[in-house]
């Protein structure tokens, strides 16, 4: 079963392109985990402004990532070649900005865009302010696994419901709250948030009764301060919540706080249900 870091490890670069097979443990359905796919965009975003602007570009803490936005084209299944071709689009005084195409088949399967930005001096300092769940995380049991139901890539996440139901379990307000966990020591902090981010399935899962497909079609997350200050080993809580939905779409808001409280992302989904 291969880890989060090495399974993006096993990007291989060819020329102007890197290629990659996702593992079958991180299967989503009839496609793969969103929080991997954009990983694999992010690291070959980064290796490209290695490429272009130098080595310093593509550290993490002289250009963090400050916006990623990823549409889902089309499904893509685990054990496909892929193929990703990033590019840089335009640097300037602080502000970067990278795309990256994902193809399956030489067809587009996600395309991302993502905005590097380096620190400049600002008065604004605002956080999100982290509400206690009801429920401490030592009271609560991992997310059930339904064979057949619960997606493979869960079984590298610890998902513990704080508050909300429960996919398939007939509640009535499409929200909820989550801690969650991934201990990976070899993937960067960027990618772990990721990861965590979209760990999350769509609370309005919950106000079904019964199994239904539904998948996101596109995601932004805007991290929030530097994600390397983010205790990994540590339970975060995520809080998400359908805004509004009808005809089969769903817009939703998401926020992840790490264990001290601070706010280290903010995430916005369209997401198709098929029930």
């Amino acid at each position: 079963m291969a880890e989060f870091a090495q399974a993006l490890d096993a990007l291989r670069r060819d020329g102007e392109c890197w290629h990659a097979i996702v593992p079958q443990s991180w299967a989503n359905g009839r496609t793969v985990y969103g929080g991997l796919l954009a990983a694999y965009t992010l690291r070959t975003m980064r290796e490209c402004l290695v490429e272009r602007l130098g080595t310093a570009a593509g550290c993490e803490s002289a250009l963090p990532l400050r916006s990623l936005q990823i549409t889902f084209v089309a499904p893509v299944p685990a054990g496909e070649p892929l193929e990703l071709r990033p590019q840089l689009l335009r640097s300037g005084r602080s502000a970067t900005h990278v795309r990256c195409d994902l193809l399956l088949q030489d067809t587009v399967a996600c395309a991302t865009v993502a905005v590097f930005g380096a620190d400049r001096p600002s008065r604004v300092r605002l956080d999100i302010a982290r509400q206690d769940p009801p429920a401490g995380v030592d009271d609560l049991p991992d997310m059930p696994r339904v064979p057949g139901v619960t997606p493979e890539f869960a079984k590298h996440l610890q998902l513990r419901w704080a508050d909300g139901g429960i996919p398939y379990s007939g509640r009535n307000e499409p929200r909820s709250v989550i801690y969650a966990r991934m201990q990976d020591p070899h993937c960067s902090a960027e990618e772990l948030l990721l990861a965590l981010a979209d760990s999350i399935p769509t609370p309005a899962l919950a106000m079904l009764d019964r199994p239904a497909p539904a998948a996101s079609m596109n995601w932004m997350i805007e991290p929030i301060g530097d994600p390397a200050k983010l205790d990994r080993t540590r339970w975060s809580l995520i809080g998400t919540e359908v805004r509004a939905g009808s005809d089969g779409y769903l817009s939703q808001t998401s926020v992840l706080w790490g264990p001290e409280g601070h706010a280290y992302a903010v995430s916005h989904q369209s997401v198709a249900i098929f029930g």
